[in-house]
């Protein structure tokens, strides 16, 4: 299957509706000379480390046993971690997007990973901290479309690295090698100014290269090791085709679920054994930053802020990475605040996105923050009382991976019910709090019918105050990727994302002999 011109301009009719709505919101963005520098008192400075693809249901401080996170779990004992927070899209490079600018995907108009970058008049953290005096530095990986402006960045670099036969690695792993090292170096020297810190390792992406290793059914691996349990959410209640056709079809769409479609329960325990084992690599990186930052001489005046862009399937409901769905696995991650005026060993389960990253670092700053961001600041939870006017709801967002199929989708999380909603077709409605593992889909329930229209009307109520075009966008899925019989067992053949890497490696060949 090639790439048509109906798909290339439906594509792009997309892009432009986003990146209209961004190039808007960011004309009326606050102007960089509004940032001010602390006058209270000495600025203190701030570290922010990142991981990638891990979910807060993948950490052991969260809850975990069959993970280990030492030096997460350290960091949340010392500070405060937040339990509702949630990703502003599942997928890397819109996530990213979207919490150094602190506005949603719809408003930065990043809308998959291959998107065009923020408008360039689109205030970002690394600006406002580089304006009012901060060293702003950045390691590790980027995927940011322009939304790390301000940040004097490192380059991201493979360092050889060697791995056991049942976990091998690829860019990921050897990029943060690197990461690690420049971190590390970075603390060790004399600090003359206040520095805002960005570290964002890979790890436990490589989760994703490991799927493409042991893709299709396979028996024991040598040297795996113990396998965890399947997570008690492996199974749902309902059929598969009880959920969205965007779900049921994951399999023609996402070249992992694709290469995960066969698999059966010992390869879905060996895939959680991979995670966890990614996870705890990039546990590793994190002690090393945290440890080099106990020896420097900003130890006692630097906030720690950790998290992750999104997370990851974890087998549950068959799923394996991440891709167009919202399930708790995926968009609900860890995030985490420690130090200097962070209440220790507390926890705070309002709701919390991502975009609040930038609202609450200004706030702690003193500087002043950008209009019209979708985030808020989180520092008047840590009072432990809420304010009045908190958040009753959060979304996330999706529209692409890249541009090979496009399904606009919206997930509407309060603190009881979570909501999806599907241009293609298909809603989800679960009871968060009899179903925590959204096992049992209640759209298709006509006892559930005056809730499921509530949530239509609160959601719809969201569209128009954040001036969210989703039920504008247009659908474009090829039918070759809905024809077979819904299931992931099911599937015969390629998928999308197969067909757009085969384009893809076609036209570069094509251009090198031209």
């Amino acid at each position: 299957m090639s790439i048509s011109r109906r798909n290339f301009i439906k594509s792009i009719a997309g892009a432009a509706a986003t990146t209209t709505a961004a190039t808007a919101l960011a004309s009326n963005s606050s102007s960089l000379s509004n940032s001010k520098p602390n006058t209270n008192e000495q600025p203190k400075n701030i570290l922010i480390i990142t991981a990638d693809q891990l979910s807060r249901h993948a950490v052991g401080g969260y809850g975990n046993k069959d993970v280990q996170t030492p030096s997460i779990d350290q960091l949340i004992r010392k500070g405060t971690r937040f339990n509702s927070a949630y990703c502003a899209y599942p997928l890397c490079g819109p996530s990213r997007a979207s919490f150094w600018t602190g506005r949603l995907p719809h408003q930065n108009g990043v809308h998959g990973n291959n998107s065009p970058d923020i408008p360039e008049t689109m205030t970002t953290l690394g600006e406002l901290f580089s304006e009012a005096g901060y060293e702003a530095v950045h390691f590790g990986k980027r995927h940011d479309f322009g939304s790390l402006k301000g940040f004097d960045c490192s380059e991201q670099v493979e360092i050889d690295l060697e791995a056991p036969t049942a976990f091998p690695v690829n860019y990921d792993s050897r990029e943060d090698v690197y990461a690690e090292q420049k971190s590390v170096d970075f603390l060790a020297k004399k600090h003359d100014k206040p520095f805002i810190m960005a570290v964002d390792f890979n790890n436990p992406h490589n989760i994703c290269g490991w799927v493409g290793a042991f893709a299709g059914p396979h028996n024991d691996i040598p040297g795996i090791g113990p396998l965890p349990p399947l997570r008690h959410n492996f199974e749902n209640k309902d059929k598969i085709t009880n959920r969205p056709p965007a779900i049921q079809h994951m399999c023609c769409t996402h070249h992992r679920m694709h290469e995960a479609a066969h698999w059966n329960e010992l390869n879905y325990r060996q895939y959680l054994a991979a995670y966890y084992h990614y996870t705890k690599m990039g546990d590793d990186s994190i002690s090393k930053v945290l440890n080099a930052l106990q020896q420097s001489d900003a130890a006692d005046d630097t906030l720690v802020v950790f998290f992750s862009d999104h997370g990851d399937g974890m087998g549950s409901h068959r799923l394996v990475t991440k891709f167009n769905y919202f399930y708790e696995e995926t968009t609900n991650v860890p995030f985490v605040l420690a130090g200097p005026g962070i209440p220790a060993g507390k926890q705070n389960d309002e709701l919390v996105t991502l975009c609040d990253l930038v609202p609450t670092l200004c706030d702690y700053a003193n500087i002043e923050v950008p209009d019209g961001l979708y985030g808020r600041s989180v520092l008047p939870l840590l009072s432990g009382e809420t304010p009045p006017d908190w958040r009753e709801s959060v979304v996330s967002q999706w529209y692409t991976s890249r541009e090979m199929t496009i399904e606009p989708a919206r997930m509407y999380r309060t603190k009881t019910h979570k909501y999806t909603v599907y241009q293609e077709g298909g809603e989800e409605l679960f009871d968060m709090v009899n179903d925590p593992g959204e096992t049992r889909n209640l759209a298709s329930d006509p006892t559930s019918k005056a809730l499921l229209d509530s949530y239509r009307e609160a959601f719809t109520a969201y569209t128009q105050q954040w001036v969210d075009p989703f039920k504008a966008l247009a659908v474009d899925v090829d039918d070759e990727w809905r024809d077979h019989k819904p299931g992931y067992t099911n599937h015969e053949g390629a998928c999308a994302i197969d067909a757009y890497l085969e384009a893809k490696a076609k036209s570069k060949a094509a251009s090198s002999h031209s």
